[in-house]
């Protein structure tokens, strides 16, 4: 990749003309920035200059006086929420890694240790979700290809990931299970749309073969079958769309008592979202949630599914605005997900 000279005027001048044709002659909504951190060096500090911040400010006034609602995330790698902080004013988002491995690892390994202690830190940092969240990217080895082609673990870190504050990005063919491992060119294959040749992707020869599992992991495949990977992705993201409470509520990390067991309540003033995760493969009775904080009035609640037909969920109880030692439903089946909405 080129290594501009950001210190000249002229290239940056250059750089801006790039900014407005994209912006305003195309039209894109706009851009990820690869490598934010890198972009001048001092000396022998080669990251998260006091020169990359400054040029980013200058770059961060001159798309927003190109469009207001342009938008970009910007790629500093192993980042998390007080990185992101540093980058106010002159990227929109920063790319929250430390939330991405978390998940990953949390769901990989079966417990909510690592993720509970990455909202610990970013919620100290960043609590109002002006984040980035993602599972993982073009430069890590796909979601499938880390869960060892385990699609029970893809849907659980498709629901964390879709619950949860921040802005979130889907890396293509991560909702079907596309897998790849390094090198790179086998983690950016064709989108598998299909069984035909090269995955309806092209009739024309593609950069790089295939996986072979295209004839079966295909978004054609998925679509029109409620149990599948994709299917889930769209009623997660559909969610998010019609309750605002996900998007932009506060979140609250609730104690379980087990864990394998993740559980966080979104809340905005009376729009409640419970959502509660079995990270095991195997069933779990042995457990309790509890809230601390005080957001509720006195009352008793009704969970009411959104992912599923689940119905029979015992009511919460508020005592002093919180709840304790609640189970909404006795045993939690292996590998398994309930997303309440409280009413």
């Amino acid at each position: 990749m080129p290594d501009l000279n950001y210190r000249n005027s002229q290239v940056t001048a250059q750089m801006y003309q790039v900014t407005r044709y994209w912006l305003e002659d195309i039209g894109i909504d706009g851009f990820r920035i690869d490598a934010a951190k890198h972009l001048i060096e001092e000396g022998s500090k080669l990251e998260n200059t006091d020169s990359t911040h400054e040029w980013l400010k200058g770059f961060y006034k001159f798309y927003k006086n190109s469009n207001t609602n342009a938008y970009t995330v910007g790629e500093v790698y192993g980042a998390g929420a007080f990185i992101g902080t540093t980058y106010t004013q002159q990227l929109d988002h920063i790319f929250n890694f430390e939330l991405a491995s978390r998940i990953m690892n949390s769901v990989g390994g079966e417990s909510n240790t690592g993720i509970n202690s990455a909202w610990k830190f970013t919620l100290k940092d960043i609590s109002n979700g002006e984040y980035a969240t993602f599972l993982t990217n073009h430069d890590q080895n796909r979601v499938m290809s880390v869960f060892n082609g385990n699609e029970d673990k893809a849907k659980l870190a498709a629901v964390m990931l879709l619950t949860s504050p921040g802005t979130p990005f889907i890396y293509y063919g991560e909702e079907i299970g596309m897998q790849g491992k390094k090198p790179d060119e086998d983690i950016r294959r064709p989108m598998q749309w299909n069984a035909d040749t090269n995955g309806g992707f092209t009739t024309g020869s593609p950069w790089r073969s295939l996986d072979k599992n295209y004839l079966q992991v295909n978004v054609a495949a998925q679509e029109n079958d409620p149990n599948s990977l994709f299917s889930l992705y769209r009623t997660l993201i559909r969610l998010r769309a019609d309750h605002p409470v996900v998007r932009t509520g506060r979140i609250s990390v609730l104690e379980t008592g087990n864990a394998g067991i993740y559980a966080i309540l979104r809340s905005s003033g009376k729009d409640n979202i419970l959502v509660v995760i079995n990270l095991k493969g195997t069933s779990i009775s042995n457990y309790s949630l509890t809230l601390k904080e005080a957001l509720f009035s006195e009352d008793i609640l009704t969970p009411h599914s959104l992912l599923d037909a689940t119905s029979s969920v015992t009511t919460i109880t508020i005592k002093d605005g919180t709840f304790e030692n609640y189970k909404p439903i006795p045993e939690l089946p292996p590998y398994q997900a309930y997303i309440f909405q409280l009413k």
